[in-house]
């Protein structure tokens, strides 16, 4: 069988390189850790046989322990100069030749202990010398270096058939193991180029053992990269649905400026704007109005958006184009014509604001100068000033109901919602027009239940009442009855009915009473000090509630506010 990956091929051959040094590496020191064992083995018997002669020299009986020493061993007495005393192997020790400069005796000098292997210079034979130092003299003992004692001192060979027989049997474990590990990094392989080229299966299944955890780490990320699509196709067909629900009619084109996606409303917005009817949206560019929105795509120097204004059926479209730098674009069609609307409502709101508000600036300024510039009696001087100060104010409410109606503007989220005690909220409203309601021989009849719970912001809902209560007393006369019922409830909501039995309102006007700064009577509201505002403020807390309101004629004449709240 034959490793198929280069990696592999090599991890297998680095394996056995590495196996091989470490085995012969392991076989070189067993050799000398044995050779060595055996040497020592020998000297330390070679030390005994010196002991034993030393001893029997010391005694004189060197000569009859000659005889019962080993026939091979050879046995040297030297001095310390070198010179030889006794030898059992010279017949003559006088034509010895000195000692002293031989190797075993030099080490044996400084280390008590010398051991050499050379030639004899006396009996011309390789010797193994054991010399040990006693201090006046060396006791030498020697063994033919011949070839039974280099097989004793050799090392065995058993060792070196094992490290064979494991160096093969592990060369063998590598390659199989290696080529386990082959088989998988094909398999991944195969696997990443399945991933890169995005053909693999839905759901893939691998045994365990053919993989690691780099196996199950792709496996992961194939996992991951699948969920992550099926993430983007929701995402896609979210955008689309949204695309579809969308008011705004949406376009997406290629870089060949071809169609990719439309969505209902651009293709009713392009037939609305097109001279003719169309079926492509890609027709909408070449018509005549879209010619702009043409040059801007076709230019590749200009900018990355355009918006223009087109008037048509008497309504305003807001036409935009987006560019991306890889030459595709998308045109959004949009009808603007309400939101003009509300800018300019904005606009006259603000111009009745601006009115309403120099209307009081101009009387307070003219009281002044007349303060400032004329000699006025006392009495004149004090109607002047009364004059001014109810002017301020006028104008202090005022700001406060354009502040008040500016926040209503604004999300629900500015005010904090809790639960609230409306016949508490009404029975505050009373005592605050207490002095006015007994001046005016006027009667306020709180006929919410003691215990009527609602949801809501509670100075909104005390607004509502106070505006209703308010208005009633500077615009329906004296002696009248203001009363407030809740007539019914449901599961959601609250039914209020308020009507107060004063003058009343012309039938025509009830449509508008709740505009911003509209006056049923311009002079009369004036002189009572409104500020045009109240029953617009009451009308919008209302809806901020969830509710709605209107308005008729009472039976006793008056005026007549039905609302729901919701709970």
């Amino acid at each position: 069988m034959k490793l198929e990956t280069k990696f592999t091929r090599r991890l297998f051959g680095w394996i056995i390189l590495v196996t091989a040094l470490f085995a012969t590496s392991l076989v070189v020191v067993q050799q000398r850790s044995e050779s060595q064992y055996r040497l020592n083995l020998l000297t330390s018997k070679l030390n005994s046989y010196n002991e034993l002669i030393s001893n029997a020299y010391k005694l004189g009986h060197f000569d009859s322990l000659k005889i019962d020493l080993p026939r091979e061993l050879r046995v040297t007495i030297i001095a310390n100069d070198g010179r030889v005393l006794a030898d059992n192997e010279a017949c003559n020790i006088n034509g010895m030749e000195n000692h002293d400069k031989r190797p075993e005796l030099r080490e044996a000098r400084f280390n008590k202990y010398g051991i050499s292997k050379r030639k004899s210079a006396t009996m011309d034979r390789d010797f193994l010398y054991y010399a040990t130092y006693y201090g006046d003299y060396y006791i030498r003992t020697a063994l033919p270096y011949d070839l039974e004692l280099q097989q004793k001192l050799q090392s065995s060979r058993f060792f070196i058939y094992v490290s064979i027989t494991f160096f093969l049997l592990m060369a063998l474990f590598v390659y199989l193991l290696t080529k386990r590990y082959d088989r998988m990094l094909s398999q991944l392989n195969k696997l990443t180029k399945q991933i890169a080229d995005g053909d693999y299966e839905q759901d893939i299944d691998v045994e365990k053992t053919e993989l690691d955890d780099v196996s199950e780490q792709l496996l992961r990320i194939l996992r991951q990269k699948e969920e992550a699509r099926h993430k983007i196709e929701n995402a896609r067909e979210r955008l689309i649905q949204h695309f579809k629900l969308s008011h705004i009619g949406i376009a997406l084109f290629n870089m060949a400026h071809r169609v990719e996606y439309t969505n209902a409303h651009f293709i009713q917005y392009a037939n609305l704007l097109a001279s003719n009817p169309i079926a492509d949206a890609g027709e909408l560019i070449e018509d005549p109005l879209m010619q702009p929105i043409k040059r801007f795509i076709l230019d590749k120097s200009d900018g990355q958006h355009l918006s223009i204004i087109i008037q048509k059926g008497g309504k305003r479209y807001e036409v935009k184009a987006l560019k991306s730098e890889d030459g595709a674009f998308e045109i959004t069609i949009e009808d603007i014509t309400e939101q003009e609307k509300n800018r300019q409502l904005k606009q006259e709101m603000t111009s009745n604001i601006m009115h309403e508000i120099r209307t009081p600036l101009t009387s307070i300024r003219g009281y002044l100068e007349t303060l400032n510039f004329m000699e006025l009696p006392e009495d004149k001087q004090k109607h002047f000033i009364e004059k001014a100060y109810a002017q301020t104010l006028r104008l202090s409410e005022l700001i406060k109901d354009i502040g008040l109606l500016t926040k209503l503007g604004e999300s629900s989220r500015s005010f904090e919602f809790t639960t609230v005690n409306l016949h508490q909220i009404v029975e505050e409203v009373r005592v605050a027009f207490l002095t006015k309601i007994s001046e005016k021989d006027d009667k306020l009849h709180n006929n919410l239940p003691e215990e009527l719970l609602v949801r809501g912001n509670e100075s909104l809902l005390y607004s509502i009442f106070q505006n209703l209560v308010e208005n009633s007393l500077r615009y329906a006369g004296e002696g009248i009855e203001m009363v407030i019922n809740c007539y019914h409830q449901d599961e959601n909501h609250l039914f209020f009915c308020y009507y107060d039995t004063g003058k009343g309102v012309d039938e025509r006007q009830l449509s508008r009473i709740f505009e911003r700064f509209y006056r049923v009577d311009e002079g009369r509201t004036r002189e009572c000090g409104g500020t045009g505002l109240g029953l617009s403020i009451v009308k919008n807390s209302i809806l901020l509630h969830g509710g709605e309101v209107e308005a008729r004629i009472h039976s006793s004449g008056g005026l007549e506010i039905l609302f729901n709240l919701h709970k």
